[in-house]
């Protein structure tokens, strides 16, 4: 709760303020940086070093932020890419410490898209976006209008969201200039890409930068006025940040959601793409096609990843092996592990087992093959193989037992799901007794 004898420049500059901001920070890439190189586990080594150095500069109005590191992330199915901006750990944490009080003080706007928005929402995410799409679809409303928002980002009028949302609602202006210089921060790499790629970063300066922790807040500030109005029409929304869906019991009602949702998205200066079965805007009966939302397929019985997402996972676990980096056996072992163990965390609540086979099996022939690499004397006769449609061509199709993956900490896919879901239902158990 905010003390609100102080004002919120004192209350970010507090060493626990900032701590908490800390503990709340997305961590699970250890290696995630700036553009200085420092790495979230570098800066965690000196933590209370660099939270009262932080703190300091704060108190002092001296905290400046940095360039950020420029990062282009390739678009689905296109030859182009999202710009994303990526902010040194120390301004991540400052970020943050803002956005938590952000979300304190806009807590009665944002709570009035519940059960409609699912970003950056307390004790909600994309489960609970997928599971209220499975609850709209058994409630008989079986066609959804997918609709895709055009350069959400880069289009949101920064200075008209700040002067007119955000500050007019602050109790004071002590860290106006903050949040102002943190959604300005300039792109410190451009020299690092080709002339064709640095069109992506002109006019950021603009927009809200993605990669930064106030930008899903922002977003869904801005967009609340859009949610009320289809609230108020009756419509079955389902909003992820920029993304969203609307489900309806028949395609009339979608084409009609449709035209609305140019209507209000026009009043607030946004567009999306044209209504079209080739287009990024469409309309899918559920009953006849699958819907993927947010990388989770559903094909009206089951929600599982999205077939894109699994093989994104796949190319992730193969970086490990391919990396600039040389890793040690152990830590190897280890980011696998993490890697495996983060990703059946996240999609816990849907089918992970129609992939749990080629998963094992393909992160029993990466280790193989890290052993192969380092020399490690493997009996053939203790081997497995690939299965044929795993099997790549001149090459063998070796990997390791699941007997032997059992000695590297790794657990079998199928088992990992298993005792996961089994915690969870002694979770809410427990919560249920007491």
């Amino acid at each position: 709760m905010r003390n609100k004898t102080q004002t919120l420049l004192q209350i970010i500059s507090e060493k626990d303020i900032l701590k908490e901001a800390w503990r709340k920070l997305d961590k699970f890439n250890k290696d995630s940086h700036g553009l200085s190189g420092e790495t979230i586990e570098a800066f965690e080594k000196n933590l209370d070093d660099k939270i009262s150095i932080i703190s300091e500069n704060l108190k002092l109005g001296k905290y400046k932020f940095h360039p950020t590191r420029g990062v282009l992330i390739a678009k689905k199915g296109k030859n182009t890419f999202r710009p994303l901006q990526i902010p040194e750990i120390c301004d991540r944490v400052v970020i943050k410490a803002i956005a938590i009080q952000l979300d304190e003080i806009f807590a009665e706007t944002l709570s009035k898209s519940k059960g409609y928005s699912f970003a950056y929402q307390k004790s909600i995410g994309v489960k609970d976006a997928l599971l209220k799409i499975q609850d709209h679809y058994n409630n008989d409303n079986k066609f959804v209008l997918e609709a895709d928002l055009i350069n959400f980002f880069g289009t949101v009028d920064k200075s008209d969201l700040l002067s007119n949302q955000i500050f007019p609602n602050l109790p004071d202006t002590s860290i106006n200039h903050l949040i102002l210089d943190a959604l300005s921060q300039k792109v410190g790499n451009l020299g690092d890409f080709d002339a064709d790629k640095i069109k992506y970063f002109e006019n950021v300066d603009k927009g809200i930068p993605q990669g930064n922790a106030l930008s899903p807040l922002l977003s869904n500030i801005y967009l609340s006025e859009f949610d009320q109005k289809l609230i108020e029409d009756n419509l079955c929304l389902v909003r992820y940040a920029d993304d969203f869906v609307i489900l309806a019991k028949t395609k009339k009602e979608c084409e009609n959601a449709y035209q609305k949702s140019l209507k209000y998205l026009k009043e607030l200066k946004l567009e999306i793409h044209p209504l079209g079965n080739d287009s990024k805007t469409k309309i899918t009966d559920i009953d006849k096609e699958t819907l993927t939302f947010l990388s989770v397929t559903f094909n009206g019985k089951q929600l599982y990843p999205s077939l894109e997402n699994f093989e994104k996972f796949k190319e992730k676990l193969w970086e490990l092996l391919k990396g600039k980096v040389d890793l040690n056996l152990i830590e190897f072992l280890t980011k696998i592990k993490n890697r495996h163990d983060g990703w059946i965390s996240a999609f816990i609540y849907t089918d992970i087992y129609r992939y749990s086979d080629d998963l094992d099996y393909i992160i029993n022939r990466i280790i193989y093959m890290k052993l192969e690499k380092i020399d490690w004397k493997l009996k053939e006769q203790r081997l497995d193989s690939l299965p044929k449609n795993l099997r790549l061509k001149n090459q063998s199709n070796h990997c390791i037992s699941n007997l032997q993956r059992s000695n590297c900490g790794i657990p079998i896919t199928n088992e990992l799901v298993e005792n996961k879901i089994k915690k969870i239902e002694e979770e809410v158990k427990k919560n249920d007794t007491e």
